[in-house]
């Protein structure tokens, strides 16, 4: 149960898995290959699968498929467990275990066992559920040693006395009289069944209280019965199985290869295509072909209606340098129609800090991104995006391969720039801007680089700063250049462990060619030592006092280098983790603040984006990614919902009921409710009370 809360909580916080990621086709696949890791890491679990409420659809390992079929078709459950299950998908509060029975072709009993978690862990405003099925089978194994070559019967109770899971070798006890036995007091004690004498041992367990009962016939404790026979059935068995499956397979093998095809294109259908009996391989095939078709058009539908928030996601993968398949990159730059002029990049970093937010309104801010989505001036393209965490925008700027001057390019692209925001806003946002790159791959260089470009103008006083103009402020005849140790400061605070390496490897190797003492060498030495714990405290991470002291405990400069390249590492993770963790907040403050305020007439997309200081570009896209709904989408579910249950358990007048749940134009809800429920309210409420 620890292993599967310790996967539940990780499934939970997993920004690969949640609802957005699975609307996306890109990113479906990548979380559907991190759903199979996750059950690869346990050996009990049979079925992982992921619902979030309010959807038709349950994500697993194998792919995505609709509630119903999965509960129809998946583990073939009982329509009454079925109502059960589905009650608990979509209203858990808090982890549970519990049995669901299946249907079965002999009326033998038989179950799979549920371990159900809410989404998020630990919080009471969830908005999914994650399930481990885990077969009867697996437990019996865990307990087949329990009765050894005895005869008896092994169970396995939850909190609630529902049966889990037992093991029999012999005959088997009346379920409900050991039921009872199990809600007693625990410890050992005979008991007469069906005139035999029985003894039970009875242990509960304090941290899952589930109660294990052990009963075998007490004469076994005084002899032994002979095996012989259940051997020799055995061994009968095992041969005619065997020879069972030989006839099998040499059967199948006459249509081994087309049978192949049918079920690879099978595995790729959608779990919607209408089921047909009597279908040869070939029949199959065809219509698996055109399944694939559909299903293909419909992505591209899809595609498009997500491609503004695709095209966000990509542009801050640039950025972070994540590019894992150059191909994949090259391929969703032509889906999302984003054309860069060459191969040659730069950052120009717009930072809103202290100046847009102190003087200006956030509508102004909403203006500078829409400029900033796609700038073009002569030989250059920029494509924007907005960076929440750093209270900035980045602009990713590429110019022609042949520009016979790249810096020219890029200032004229800058002072251009710098027009434009002019004519909306009054104080000039910062900016930063990075050097020229050739190659996508080096693009997070120049965006680190016009990260420590906004830092130095701070001390500067300059609203434009490029990071090839920052000049040593050490004008001694011994140092390391400032515009190293600012891109190394910079790539620590943004987490991006590549750059930070390479520029302490810059830096060492500046600090070995010059011709200095070993006591001034040692002076830069802790210089770098002093930057880094300066800016992991700024960063809120405090080293050990182990870690401080291997720091100053250094034997020579590659020593004091290897030492550096560990740390990094753990800082830049840490530094990432942070983020995520501030997305997951900011997911649970959101939320929290739309239930709390839903029935506010004020209560909408830009008086939301205000309060949390974010655009309202950004919070659009964050709700979708978060939840897998619009704004719009997850207030107006919160206000139907409300708007149901006083239709039902109220007298409350129509009008009212609707002023009250935050709109003002009761004809315009009244149509809307129509045509998302199929009836008018009144017809609501009156279908409703007469079925209750």
């Amino acid at each position: 149960m620890k292993e599967l809360k310790n996967l539940a909580t990780r499934i939970s916080f997993d920004h690969r898995l949640t609802p957005y990621m699975f609307t996306q086709p890109y990113s479906s696949k990548l979380a559907i290959e991190q759903l199979g890791s996750y059950k690869v890491n346990s050996s009990i679990i049979n079925g992982l699968y992921l619902y979030y409420q309010g959807e038709n659809q349950i994500y697993s390992p194998r792919g995505t498929s609709s509630v119903d079929t999965f509960l129809n078709t998946a583990y073939r459950i009982k329509e009454s467990e079925m109502n059960k299950l589905k009650e608990k998908m979509e209203a858990i509060t808090k982890p549970e275990v519990f049995p669901i029975e299946l249907l079965s072709k002999n009326n033998r009993r038989n179950h799979i066992i549920t371990y159900m978690y809410p989404i998020p862990m630990n919080n009471t405003l969830s908005y999914g559920s994650v399930a481990f099925f885990v077969k009867e089978s697996a437990f019996k194994k865990m307990t087949q040693n329990v009765l050894s070559d005895f005869k008896g019967n092994m169970y396995i109770f939850n909190e609630k006395s529902e049966l889990l899971a037992s093991n029999s070798n012999g005959e088997k006890l009346e379920l409900e009289e050991v039921r009872k036995l199990a809600r007693g007091e625990t410890g050992v004690f005979n008991k007469t069944i069906d005139k035999e004498n029985y003894s039970f041992v009875t242990v509960r367990s304090d941290s899952s209280k589930w109660t294990f009962l052990t009963a075998m016939p007490t004469a076994q404790f005084y002899g032994r019965m002979s095996s012989l026979k259940l051997t020799i059935i055995i061994i009968l068995s095992i041969i005619a199985i065997v020879g069972i499956l030989t006839t099998i397979y040499m059967s199948f093998q006459q249509y081994k290869p087309i049978k192949s095809i049918a079920l690879a294109l099978k595995s790729k259908q959608s779990e919607q295509m209408p089921k047909r009996i009597n279908k040869n391989e070939l029949e199959s095939i065809r219509e698996s072909i055109e399944l694939i078709h559909e299903d293909s058009e419909q992505l591209q539908k899809k595609m498009k209606a997500h491609r503004p928030f695709i095209k966000d996601q990509l542009l801050l993968l640039l950025l972070k340098g994540d590019i894992k398949k150059q191909t994949e990159i090259n391929d969703l730059l032509v889906d999302l129609k984003i054309d860069f002029n060459g191969d040659r990049f730069f950052i120009s970093l717009i930072s809103f800090k202290d100046r847009i937010e102190e003087h200006e309104s956030l509508q102004s801010r909403e203006k500078i991104l829409s400029l900033l989505a796609k700038m073009t001036y002569k030989d250059c393209v920029g494509y924007g995006v907005e960076l929440i965490h750093d209270n900035a925008a980045a602009l990713i700027v590429s110019m022609k391969d042949n520009s016979k001057d790249p810096i020219v390019a890029q200032q004229n692209f800058v002072e251009n720039l710098k027009q434009q925001l002019r004519q909306y806003s009054k104080v000039m946002p910062t900016i930063g801007i990075g050097k020229v790159y050739e190659g996508i791959g080096w693009i997070n260089r120049s965006f680190i680089e016009a990260n420590a470009s906004i830092e130095y103008d701070l001390l500067n006083k300059d609203n434009t700063i490029y990071f090839e103009n920052m000049t040593p402020s050490n004008e001694g005849l011994f140092w390391y250049p400032i515009d190293d140790q600012a891109k190394f400061i910079q790539s620590v605070k943004q987490g991006d462990a590549v750059v930070a390496r390479e520029t302490l490897n810059t830096i060492f190797s500046n600090l070995k060619e010059q011709n200095a003492s070993t006591y001034m060498l040692r002076c830069m030495c802790f210089d770098i030592i002093n930057t880094i714990l300066k800016n992991t405290l700024e960063l809120g991470i405090n080293l050990g006092t182990v870690q401080v002291k291997r720091l100053t405990e250094f034997k020579s400069l590659e020593d004091l280098e290897h030492t550096l390249n560990i740390l990094l590492t753990d800082i830049c993770e840490e530094v990432e983790e942070r983020k995520e963790s501030h997305n997951s907040m900011l997911r649970d403050n959101i939320l929290e603040y739309i239930h709390g305020q839903y029935k506010s007439h004020e209560l909408g997309l830009e008086h939301t984006a205000e309060k949390f200081q974010l655009s309202a570009s950004y919070l659009s896209r964050f709700m979708k990614e978060q939840t897998g709904k619009t704004f719009t989408q997850f207030v107006w579910q919160l206000r139907n919902e409300e708007f149901k249950r006083q239709l039902t358990e109220t007298g409350k007048p129509i009008k009212e009921i609707v002023l009250d749940i935050g709109y003002v134009d009761v004809a315009n809800f009244t149509r809307k409710f129509k045509k998302e429920e199929g009836v008018t309210p009144g017809q609501y409420r009156k279908n409703n009370r007469n079925s209750a």
